[in-house]
């Protein structure tokens, strides 16, 4: 079973508990995650710019701590505003990738275009982000 933990310092962050929440529903709903979730290995950090807000999650075999960010530099880096970061949740998954092709999609790939979505380790850990978004999609 999943193990996951939220830090006393990130306790209080509605961003934190959310996405930890998202998580733990999204491997309740959908026991195939499991297996994703599980396989994951990554640091990710996400700050919300326009709440001031950062959010590290640590994947490590089979287990989420989640943060108020890092002291080390983590694979992932994604910085956007707070209402990018809910698309992100919302973006469809084909073929096991990012599908971009519906209006959601589009929206969040513009931004990505636009760098109003900056993913630091995109092409470093490319296979990490696609783990990282079937974990979080709802869809």
């Amino acid at each position: 079973m999943a193990e996951i933990t939220i830090l006393k310092e990130a306790s209080e962050i509605g961003l934190a508990v959310m996405l930890s929440d998202l998580i733990r529903q999204n491997l309740d709903q959908d026991p195939g995650k499991i297996k994703l979730f599980n396989s994951l290995d990554a640091k990710a950090l996400i700050e919300a710019r326009d709440i001031q807000i950062t959010v590290g999650l640590e994947f490590k075999q089979g287990e989420l701590t989640v943060s108020e960010g890092f002291s080390v530099k983590p694979d992932l880096h994604i910085i956007a505003d707070s209402s990018t970061i809910l698309d992100l949740c919302l973006l469809k998954t084909k073929f096991g990738l990012p599908y971009f092709f519906d209006a959601n999609g589009f929206k969040v790939f513009k931004k990505l275009l636009a760098r109003k979505l900056i993913i630091k380790g995109l092409l470093r850990h490319f296979f990490t982000l696609v783990k990282l978004t079937r974990l979080f999609s709802v869809i």
